[in-house]
């Protein structure tokens, strides 16, 4: 089902490309944002790609696995076959007697158990706090986003690494509304804080209209997980 949907926005990134591309052909005149666009939409999907590839190697290893495991257990039952048929050939030849005394003492075990497994009945055992409740939720709703779950790339100590020039000019026009100055305290604010969640939690209070699903949005954060979760 993941990889139905990384092909699915690949095909959508590759249709607007094309889009952009068609117009080119025809002689149209692209603004340097747009280049700068189609740059990121190649970008993305490289990136969905690999996380494509490393998924379908990674079911690759466990198929593989599974096949060792499963002829390991048909060896396994068949040396048990083998020896359950000699212990029966043992039996046959033998004559075992038996205790008078046997199924009394056979129902004597039977009984006691039965009063101590339901000694307890009624009891409620919760399974679930509230927090757990919480923290499930809250796990499903950050996993929707695919910044979440690509690959991220190499890991950066500090997030001015990771941003070319011409990076840095499309998030300025893009994200931060033509201010350079708030830009460029965003990014030291961020590389003073300690795990990827304190940033993300600080871009969604700084800037909720923020669309995590665009390919900007998705591009500066995938710089965030370089920098705290590579």
């Amino acid at each position: 089902m993941q990889n139905i949907e990384k092909v699915s926005e690949i095909k959508a990134t590759v249709s607007a490309m094309l889009k952009s591309l068609e117009q080119i052909e025809k002689g149209a005149q692209i603004p340097e944002s747009k280049w700068e666009e189609l740059m990121i939409q190649a970008d993305i999907i490289r990136e969905k790609l690999v996380t494509l590839r490393s998924r379908e190697l990674r079911e690759m290893i466990e198929k593989i696995s599974a096949a060792e495991e499963t002829k390991k257990l048909v060896q396994s039952f068949a040396e048990l076959k083998r020896a359950f048929s000699d212990v029966q050939l043992n039996i046959s030849k033998s004559v075992i007697p038996v205790p008078s005394s046997g199924h009394k003492k056979s129902e004597d075990f039977t009984e006691k158990p039965n009063s101590v497994l339901f000694e307890d009945e009624g009891e409620e055992i919760e399974l679930f706090t509230d927090d757990d409740t919480t923290s499930i939720l809250d796990s499903a709703r950050s996993s929707k986003h695919s910044w979440r779950t690509d690959l991220p790339g190499s890991h950066v100590d500090d997030i001015k690494h990771a941003i070319t020039l011409n990076d840095k000019l499309f998030y300025i026009k893009e994200l931060f509304n033509d201010d350079e100055e708030q830009y460029r305290l965003s990014i030291e604010r961020i590389n003073e804080m300690r795990n990827l969640e304190e940033a993300v939690d600080y871009i969604r209070g700084a800037f909720p209209e923020w669309d995590e699903d665009s390919p900007s949005v998705y591009r500066f954060l995938m710089i965030l997980r370089r920098r705290f979760d590579a």
